[in-house]
């Protein structure tokens, strides 16, 4: 019996290890536990640049089918909070959603929310690419 798809890809989406090598511009990664992990993540949207020091948990597990990952993140003058993720099996590999309720305060809230949707769509797709390849 073949192992569904989704078992190997919930397994990479919650070990730090494997999704934090996805994360753009990532600068450093500290495991806390098995469920935990902290990332530092250089951060450029228009006028803010610098670094974020992220926390980031699972908040729940639904094992192959879902899991809610949160990131809360602070640094270049703002702070970040978001929550992810769901999978379906496929006949030829596994589908990966992804959603997010973010909260963002300081400069970064100030920036407009187009310009926060745009970026943050364009770092979504590239952590979905590069998790396709991996």
């Amino acid at each position: 019996m073949r192992r569904p798809f989704a078992c190997t890809v919930w397994e990479f989406l919650l070990n730090p290890n494997d999704i934090a090598s996805c994360f753009p511009d990532l600068q450093s990664l500290e495991i806390l536990s098995l469920d935990s992990f902290r990332a530092k993540v250089k951060v450029s949207l228009s006028p803010v640049r610098g670094t974020m020091d992220f926390e980031f948990y699972t908040a729940e597990k639904n094992p192959t089918l879902s899991a809610k990952l949160v990131g809360n993140g602070r640094g270049a003058g703002s702070s970040i909070t978001i929550q992810t993720v769901s999978l379906s099996d496929l006949n030829s590999g596994t589908k990966v959603g992804w959603s997010a309720d973010i909260t963002i305060g300081g400069v970064m809230a100030g920036l407009g929310s187009k310009l926060i949707e745009s970026t943050s769509s364009k770092r979504v797709n590239q952590v979905m690419r590069t998790l396709r390849v991996s």
